[in-house]
């Protein structure tokens, strides 16, 4: 088969497979980190360079043969080197990565060739996963590239605190030493906050700490120092008006937790409200953290509300919801769904038949509330 033709199976084979690269990236990163023996990154934490388009990216290439492409300068590839250096990531375990992320790209590439087109040409394939291999020594060749272009920056106290901001994100074993130089060691709580760029900036100014950065591909994820005993809650003043997720002060060693709850709470919270700090969300938080958790509590004891109508249902979840919260007192449940406390009674009557009378048991009293909470997070 010809060069052509080999281009023309590789094209097919991106285009057929491309709806499956979000399944397959998280599973591709999670397999790289286990086998060069290093922690994971959620996908959802967005490293600097969307590893999502490292891949699509790759196999364009690869589909196109176009390896120039790839060592291109300011290419992601070498987005990908720089980052890595800022975050601590040694050189070659970079490679190393690389290499057997390629690797199990190309036994990918293998299974979609014998499962999606004509591979009765053996030649044709082995150029395809040659071609995948060459691609991936260019990738490496690029990030070692990048790695060194963020070697020549320096470290003046910009870079400092984006390479603080990189490390207490990541896990890298150099945090502690580069908190200790960026906050004189000073610091042993820290937030996240996920923050537009023009907003992260302005924060920046206007902290009278320093403040770590990480720049993401749509956001900024700063760090700040929280005195020890405070809450993240105390930077309202400072953040004013601007749309922001903070997570709570916790340790350095604990940052990625801070980031995850700070991500969780803006999915909850949705866009366009301010900030919105994971202390304030964290009932909702707890409640909505195992879905597999609240469709069994939803199966184990709305069984039968399910079954009515969406207006009754949703009338009476909202009475159950507020005589938990309220502890049964009528008359506040009564004011607060604008209705007369009479009202109130016949629902409760109502939804004990439904509940099968468990409304006088504790235990189920606290299960209905944790799945109030959650259906209102979700």
């Amino acid at each position: 088969m010809s060069t052509g033709g080999t281009n023309g199976m590789a094209r097919h084979l991106l285009a057929t497979n491309e709806p499956e690269l979000a399944q397959l990236t998280p599973r591709l990163v999670a397999a790289v980190a286990k086998e060069i023996g290093v922690s994971p990154v959620p996908l959802d934490h967005k490293w600097p360079a969307d590893i999502f388009e490292v891949v699509r990216e790759f196999l364009a290439c690869v589909a196109m043969n176009d390896l120039d492409r790839i060592g291109q300068p300011g290419s992601i590839f070498e987005q990908l080197g720089i980052e890595s250096a800022r975050g601590g990531v040694d050189v070659e375990q970079l490679a190393t990565g690389i290499r057997v992320a390629v690797h199990r790209t190309q036994a990918q590439v293998h299974r979609a060739v014998l499962a999606g087109v004509n591979s009765e040409d053996p030649e044709a394939v082995l150029a395809l996963l040659g071609r995948v291999v060459s691609a991936g020594e260019v990738v490496v060749a690029a990030a070692r590239r990048g790695y060194a272009i963020a070697a020549l920056v320096g470290d003046d106290e910009d870079d400092l605190l984006r390479r603080l901001a990189n490390a207490l994100i990541h896990g890298r074993r150099n945090a502690a030493e580069l908190a200790t130089a960026a906050w004189r060691g000073a610091e042993s709580l820290a937030c996240a906050i996920v923050i537009s760029n023009d907003s992260a900036a302005r924060i920046r100014r206007q902290s009278d700490r320093r403040v770590a950065y990480h720049p993401r591909e749509r956001d900024v994820v700063l760090i700040h120092p929280i005195e020890a005993g405070r809450l993240a809650t105390t930077l309202r003043p400072l953040l004013g008006d601007d749309t922001c997720a903070v997570g709570p002060a916790v340790p350095l060693t604990e940052l990625p937790n801070s980031l995850d709850l700070a991500q969780r709470t803006l999915a909850l919270a949705g866009p366009d409200r301010g900030p919105v700090f994971a202390d304030d969300f964290l009932l909702e938080l707890a409640c909505s953290a195992d879905g597999s958790v609240t469709q069994s509590l939803r199966r184990k004891h709305f069984a039968d509300i399910d079954l009515l109508p969406d207006d009754q249902r949703s009338v009476l979840l909202s009475t159950l919801r507020e005589w938990l919260l309220q502890w049964g007192h009528r008359p506040g449940i009564a004011e607060t769904l604008g209705v007369h406390p009479q009202t109130v009674s016949g629902r409760i009557n109502r939804l004990k038949d439904l509940l099968a009378d468990d409304l006088e048991d504790p235990t189920v009293r606290a299960e209905l509330l944790v799945l109030l909470t959650a259906e209102g997070a979700s």
